[in-house]
């Protein structure tokens, strides 16, 4: 497969996960205190071995794959979704699939993270949701009208 062809397909896949995970967070922010949140990010480091069981041995059925990394700036912070990881150098490096609001950040820019700094994580089976906690619970705090406007806006299901 020749290189144009392979950025064209890479493109396209980054643009379906950043869309996925930004439809699933379009909300208003939550407080860095807040009992619930804190409880769906320690699920999600929890369970990361599974993100990267399935990650390096991905099967036909899924895709989507994308971490969310905690990003800071002085006493700002902001989670954002991340895709095409390369977790093979010192410090992994993957590219923005969301629109930040940070200052410095910006969509499809490639940057490195810290591990330590991972804060939810996602991909798609059989066209149903795995991991997405946070997702998961600011879906739950939707009305059901915004509920119901974001499950017709993403090609999965929770």
């Amino acid at each position: 497969m020749s290189r144009s062809v392979f950025a064209v397909l890479a493109g396209i896949l980054l643009c379906f996960a950043g869309t996925l995970a930004m439809a699933a967070d379009n909300i208003k922010g939550v407080r860095s205190d807040d009992p619930q949140m804190i409880a769906a990010i320690e699920k999600a480091r929890a369970t990361l071995p599974k993100f990267f069981d399935a990650l390096a041995r991905p099967k036909p059925n899924q895709t989507g794959f994308v971490l969310k990394v905690a990003f800071r700036r002085g006493d700002e912070v902001e989670h954002i979704w991340v895709a095409d990881l390369n977790l093979a150098g010192k410090k992994p490096r993957c590219v923005i699939a969301d629109e930040p609001r940070m200052k410095g950040l910006r969509f499809m820019r490639q940057v490195s993270f810290d591990a330590a700094d991972i804060t939810d994580w996602m991909y798609i089976e059989d066209r149903r949701l795995v991991g997405g906690y946070t997702t998961r619970l600011l879906r739950e705090r939707m009305s059901p009208e915004e509920r119901k406007q974001l499950d017709a806006s993403v090609p999965y299901k929770f």
